[in-house]
């Protein structure tokens, strides 16, 4: 063991991204862009051994004995790898995801082209390399693939199919103009053909087992990963609480804008305030720039030079799971600080009444609060600022309950603040409020098996009126990320109370501005890191 902690450290995460060659491409570390993960039984159970490892290692220290910034990471590599090892030794996902090799392929392949991190020329050799390693992922999940939940073989059905679109229309323009690519590409292509085959005349077969993890493992991640000091029966009050509060404000609301009409009614009537489904992408980019300026001129959060970000369309194999809109943050390890706002376009291949109903999640009042959870000064912002710490393990390692709860509260502080007097966008933001709610109880009930698939639909519908093509999506994602969907609640009730006490103890020298940026001055870790060292 290194008597250096920091330099322990830094050794793990370069074995994190050594293992995981896509990671370390998406964070900026391009010596393994060649490669991919080896995902073969041994490959997993190389890794699985390797975190076991790590994991004994870290427990050899004291962390009460390291300095405040090294403690954090310490809490960081441990959550990592605990978290790790219980997970693939009770849940194998190898064996039971048939969605995880259609990400892994495309994953590998559209990282390489996501950014123009170096000249394209420079990087075809890594593109030429792990297209042809693409049969080998799908050959890899044909083996170890067993027993899997139905829903989740027709996400990877979905997926698949959006593989071979991807590869046949993007990475086949690129290989038009650098044939080198052709039969790396076709090869890839057949074995998307080959795998798709596979899931819908064989694996199908197997489908039926539950995608509920358990109370015991969804507490275990809420305790271990998150560091949070509830279980699932305080996280379902929390939720149910939420919910109860948030439909009180949602009808104050409505009765403000136009008494006698229920706040679903007035929702559902300016969800039909659409911009043009040609011109959709160019209203996002408009927006986002104009929440950036908003948040310079009200002084909100410091913004560093030189990042950017760039609105494009969600590339075709991850829409399955991505209704709306998501962000896909600059590699940590960049020099250049260029975020990808995703915005998932109308699926053309919908009948004409399902296109309508997917594009009233693109209103323009839901719009500008995407714009801001998902820009300015929402992920982007903040993980551009994460990007900038020092520790290379805080650069690596994040925590979704930070992320998306800085996320979410970015919401209601833009119209706190004063971004619009417009009670509609009010309406709006209570309204996503509720469906954040909602996915508090539906992570708990959905994770522990006291909720099926169809009643998580069903409350999103009902109760947070969401469009049920885009509940559906929702939904199928949560089903294989237990605790995330409670996230972005949990994550912005912690940074309000961590608001409130540091304006309680400042008094009139409270300032938003340096509190914010000290906030994200620690990178995306839990709240429970932040606050020992916080007020020092």
């Amino acid at each position: 063991m290194e008597r250096d902690f920091a330099t322990q450290a830094k050794s793990v995460v370069d074995d994190i991204l050594k293992d995981d060659p896509i990671t370390a491409t998406w964070a900026g570390v391009h010596r393994y862009d060649a490669d991919m993960p080896d995902v073969s039984e041994e490959g997993f159970s190389h890794r699985q051994t390797a975190a076991k490892k790590h994991a004994a290692d870290l427990r050899r220290w004291e962390p009460e004995q390291l300095p405040p910034q090294e403690r954090i990471d310490w809490h960081m590599l441990c959550s990592r790898f605990e978290v790790q090892v219980r997970e693939t030794d009770e849940l194998e996902p190898h064996k039971h995801d048939p969605s995880l090799y259609p990400n892994i392929a495309m994953s590998g392949v559209y990282s390489l082209l996501a950014r123009d991190y170096a000249p394209l020329a420079d990087r075809l050799p890594a593109l030429e390399s792990r297209l042809k390693q693409v049969p080998d992922v799908f050959a890899a999940a044909r083996r170890n693939l067993e027993r899997s939940p139905k829903i989740w073989t027709d996400i990877a059905l979905e997926e698949t199919a959006g593989a071979a679109a991807f590869l046949h229309d993007t990475v086949g323009a690129v290989s038009d103009e650098h044939p080198r690519l052709r039969s790396a590409l076709d090869a890839a292509l057949a074995a998307c053909e080959e795998y798709r085959s596979f899931l819908s005349e064989e694996h199908a077969h197997r489908n039926g087992m539950p995608f509920a993890i358990g109370r015991e493992l969804f507490d275990f991640k809420l305790r271990r990963e998150h560091l949070l000091d509830m279980d699932c029966a305080a996280l379902l009050a929390f939720g149910e609480q939420a919910m109860a509060q948030t439909q009180a404000q949602l009808i104050e609301t409505a009765e403000r804008i136009e008494p006698g009409r229920s706040w679903a009614q007035l929702v559902e009537t300016f969800s039909r305030e659409l911009p043009p489904e040609d011109s959709l992408m160019e209203h996002y980019r408009r927006g986002v720039a104009d929440t950036r300026q908003f948040v310079v001129d009200r002084g909100l959060v410091s913004i560093p030079k030189g990042e950017s970000l760039q609105v494009v369309e969600t590339p075709t194999f991850m829409r399955p799971t991505i209704p709306y809109a998501a962000y896909m943050p600059a590699g940590a390890f960049d020099a250049r600080q260029e975020g990808l706002y995703y915005v998932t376009p109308v699926n053309q291949d919908l009948p004409l009444a399902e296109r309508r109903e997917q594009m009233l999640g693109h209103n323009r009042f839901g719009m500008l609060l995407t714009n801001v959870h998902e820009g300015y000064p929402g992920h982007h912002l903040q993980l551009v600022l994460s990007n900038g710490v020092e520790s290379p393990v805080r650069k690596v390692l994040s925590n979704t309950v930070f992320c998306e709860g800085w996320a979410l509260y970015c919401e209601q502080l833009m119209l706190d603040e004063g971004l619009t007097d417009d009670a509609r966008v009010r309406l709006f933001q209570l309204k996503d409020q509720m469906w954040r709610a909602c996915r508090v109880v539906i992570d708990v009930k959905l994770s522990t098996g006291a909720m099926t698939f169809e009643q998580a639909v069903d409350m999103l519908v009902n109760e947070a009126h969401l469009e049920r093509p885009n509940a559906v999506g929702e939904v199928r994602r949560y089903t294989q990320s237990p605790t995330q969907p409670m996230s972005y609640l949990v994550g912005k009730h912690q940074i309000m109370q961590l608001r409130e006490r540091e304006k309680s103890r400042l008094n009139h020298a409270f300032d938003l501005r340096s509190f914010h940026d000290r906030l994200l001055s620690y990178g995306t870790i839990p709240v429970a890191l932040i606050e020992p060292t916080f007020w020092r």
